[in-house]
């Protein structure tokens, strides 16, 4: 019995390492592939969060010219009215 086992002792032993290296090799593409997964999270995280931004300095600016032209269409006496109205409240 123990000469068997000694001359199929190796063997296994290496049967058993292969198996086991075949079984991290797997677990080792899987950590992998969910940390890929992660950083294409991220990255795309971080492109909706500038095309947000982006869409807000848009909007700011449309919204400053549409003031800007406003105050230039008001007639000059309008603002010198609005002073003169100020003052004498206070």
């Amino acid at each position: 019995m123990m000469a068997l086992l000694l001359k199929i002792g190796p063997w296994l032993a290496g049967l058993v390492g292969i198996i086991a290296g075949l079984f991290m090799r797997q677990q080792a593409k899987t950590t992998q592939a969910e940390a890929a997964q992660e950083v294409a999270e991220g990255r795309q995280k971080v492109a909706e969060q500038s095309a947000a931004a982006a869409q807000a300095g848009t909007d700011s600016a449309k919204e400053r010219i549409h003031v800007e032209n406003e105050i230039a269409a008001r007639p000059s006496s309008d603002a010198a009215q609005r002073l003169r109205d100020r003052w004498s409240a206070d």
